[in-house]
């Protein structure tokens, strides 16, 4: 059975260290998203720009935490999967939605260069 969402590809019944990989591969994504941000290009050239791109900072450092919380729980088993599972699938689909948001303020602040 799978899950229903736009994170379907995320089987209910996933084995924890599926599950821990994928958290582990979107903490690294997280990373490459701040990395696009400290960019030259990302710069922001108005305030409604920077604000929005402080406001980007916020939230990657708060998915980068709770992502990381997660799998340091999952690793000490301090966390079980089958308690985990709606955490981890609401975790891959804020992740989803901070690299649109990150991919939608690249795009603004090119056109503002």
């Amino acid at each position: 059975m799978t899950a229903t969402g736009p994170i379907s590809s995320v089987p209910t019944n996933s084995s924890s260290n599926n599950a821990l990989l994928r958290l582990e591969r979107n903490n690294r994504s997280l990373l490459s998203l701040e990395e696009k941000l400290k960019s030259y290009v990302c710069e922001p050239k108005t305030r409604s720009l920077y604000n929005r791109l402080e406001s980007l900072k916020q939230s990657l450092a708060n998915l980068k935490n709770s992502n990381l919380e997660i799998i340091k729980a999952l690793k000490e088993h301090t966390l079980f999967f089958e308690d985990a599972k709606e955490r981890i699938r609401e975790q891959l689909e804020n992740y989803k939605s901070m690299e649109l948001k990150v991919l939608e303020y690249i795009g603004m602040a090119k056109l503002h260069c």
